[in-house]
């Protein structure tokens, strides 16, 4: 049964990191924003540590540059984050990875 509802979860985050990745061009940035922080706040809850981290990093690049462009990588990690095991140090490992590609 745990098993079940953490598969629920993470099924519900896959879909918010979905539905926001195919709307990010046409948000408001304000909108992006406050979606972001939604998303962050539900990876936080449930202990996705990695979608919380880059969902921050990209709030705070976008809120500060408005880089969308950059807003598709950032998606993309959450995006395996969030389909990976969670381990300690998996979010420090996407962050890096975050910065490898450019993303700041």
């Amino acid at each position: 049964m745990r098993h079940d509802a953490a598969l629920v979860i993470q099924s519900q985050l896959l879909s918010r990191i979905e539905a926001l990745q195919g709307s990010c061009a046409t948000l408001s940035l304000a909108s992006l924003c406050d979606q972001l922080d939604d998303l962050r706040g539900f990876a936080r809850h449930n202990g996705f540590e990695a979608v919380e981290g880059l969902a921050s990093l990209l709030e705070s690049v976008v809120a500060y540059n408005g880089h969308r462009q950059v807003a598709l990588t950032y998606f993309s990690l959450m995006l395996e984050a969030a389909q990976g095991d969670a381990t300690p140090d998996s979010a420090r490992v996407f962050l890096a990875a975050a910065a490898l590609r450019g993303c700041r």
